[in-house]
Order: C-alpha cells, then structure tokens, then sequence
C-alpha cells in the first residue's frame, strides 16, 4: 500500500512535533532529529521488530525540502537486501511517505 501525505508546516520545530504528536516513535524520531537539527541532508535507519521490518528514511530534498519515506515488509524476506541496498518507491513495499514543506528552519 502507498499512502503519500502532503504537509505545509511554517519550521523545522512544528516538523518535529508532526512527528512526536503524530506518529509517536521514539526510534523515528531519532532520524528526524538528525536532519532537523544535526545539519545531515539524509538519515536512514532499519528497524527490526517481532513482526516485521521497516526501514525509515528521512532526507533533504530541493523542491520539497524534507521528505519521510517508512517501508514495511511484515514478511521479513527482504531484510538481507535492505542492509544491502535501500528501498526506494519503486518498491511495492512503500508503506507510507510524507513530504513536507516548510518556509524557514
């Protein structure tokens, strides 16, 4: 399932709390608070829990300026290949991607 959400937020704080507020995980939030207050353009993480994988990927991007990609794979086949190459939204794993812009930091 592909779920894209589009957000306009004024600063990188009202980012930060889309994402305490909203999604409420700690291990995300430990990516996002890499690029939002870190100065990294890309973070990533790969996530193992007892039922599934996910791969997070939070990033700097030109014409939108942060985008949050989460892909979900319940099977857990694809974990070898994610430590080996990340997904991208050409993968039907894509679960869910938010694209924020925002007009200062």
């Amino acid at each position: 399932m592909h779920k894209r959400v589009f957000k306009r937020l004024k600063n990188y704080d009202d980012v930060k709390k889309y994402f305490e507020n909203e999604i409420k995980d700690e291990k995300v939030l430990e990516v996002v608070k890499e690029i939002l207050f870190e100065e990294e353009d890309r973070a990533f993480k790969l996530i193992e829990e007892e039922d599934k994988i996910r791969f997070i990927k939070f990033y700097r991007s030109g014409s939108c300026e942060l985008c949050y990609e989460e892909y979900v794979d319940e099977t857990k086949e694809k974990l070898e290949s994610w430590k080996q190459k990340e997904p991208d939204f050409r993968d039907n794993s894509l679960y869910l991607e938010i694209i924020f812009e925002v007009r200062e930091k």
